[in-house]
């Protein structure tokens, strides 16, 4: 599930620009925007600051996990 918001955040830039800001592989950064990794908290808290947008809108998939039952 690509991460629309990081992806729009990251604009004309490079994924290896953002990845920089970051202190992040650009890697790292493409898996955040296709969900495959989330970032460390702070990170995402520098995110939702950098951008305005609350990091529970940006990481949606992440906060609204179904809680699987057993």
């Amino acid at each position: 599930m690509k991460r629309q918001a990081l992806i729009n955040y990251r604009g004309r830039r490079s994924q290896a620009e953002m990845a920089e800001m970051y202190g992040v592989s650009q890697q790292l950064w493409s898996c955040w925007e296709n969900g495959n990794s989330t970032p460390l908290p702070y990170l995402m808290k520098k995110l939702e600051d950098d951008t305005g947008i609350p990091m529970e809108e940006i990481f949606f998939d992440v906060f609204h996990q179904e809680k699987q039952l057993k």
